[in-house]
């Protein structure tokens, strides 16, 4: 990896939304849904510091110690906003505003079943696709999520009749710099990005109350998912 830290940035709300205020909160593996994310953060080396952006005591308490993890308090997201993605390109903006550094690392901090290798996988195309002088191919990297569906329309006409892949942004994570960040107008998918695919199961979020009971079934079944948790 070439010499440089990245930082890390998280936004989590005390209330997050209408539909399932206290999910930062629940608990899967026996922790904290906000701690799974922030210990993977924390394990990889290329990430220098980790900002927290939160309204919460119990988080500032909790990293109140920390020499890696910074929690502040710079962006107080909408409902609507916070029902839709924790990585508005505003918050982001706003949390730029207070934090030294050019390269950034953002989350989506309800994704449980995000690998760890998985964001290494992604600094490391960072790296070589964006930060390598030689090869600056993409300015900016975004994860995706697949769909293979058959499309119609709004009365029911079909638009494909095979099943092409629809690709979604899924919120997860986004690599990017400050440099490209301001010159494309505050936002963090550039003019050329590169688009990691995620698997369907790292993509659960935990935004509703049912799919936190679906993430507690899949993990109290670990045994059955050996590609995800290495088992």
């Amino acid at each position: 990896m070439s010499n440089y830290s990245l930082t890390a940035v998280i936004s989590i709300p005390q209330e997050a939304g209408y539909f399932f205020p206290n999910r930062h909160f629940e608990r899967i593996s026996g922790k904290i849904l906000y701690t799974l994310m922030i210990d993977k953060l924390e394990a990889i080396p290329e990430i220098g510091k980790i900002i927290i952006n939160t309204d919460s005591d119990r988080i500032k308490s909790d990293y109140s110690r920390s020499e890696k993890v910074k929690v502040i308090n710079v962006y107080q997201a909408e409902p609507q906003e916070i029902e839709l993605e924790l990585t508005s390109d505003r918050a982001t903006a706003a949390i730029l505003a207070h934090t030294e550094g050019e390269h950034f690392l953002q989350l989506g901090p309800i994704f449980p079943f995000l690998k760890q290798e998985t964001i290494e996988g992604v600094i490391e195309s960072y790296d070589k696709y964006v930060v390598n002088p030689e090869d600056r191919r993409h300015d900016s990297i975004f994860t995706i999520k697949t769909l293979n569906r058959r499309h119609y329309d709004s009365d029911k006409d079909i638009i494909r009749e095979d099943r092409p892949n629809t690709f979604i942004e899924d919120g997860i994570l986004h690599v990017f710099n400050r440099s490209t960040f301001l010159a494309g107008g505050n936002r963090k998918v550039g003019k050329t990005p590169f688009a990691w695919g995620v698997d369907e199961i790292e993509n659960l979020a935990i935004d509703s109350e049912e799919n936190y009971k679906v993430a507690v079934l899949i993990d109290e079944n670990r045994r059955r998912f050996p590609r995800v948790f290495n088992r």
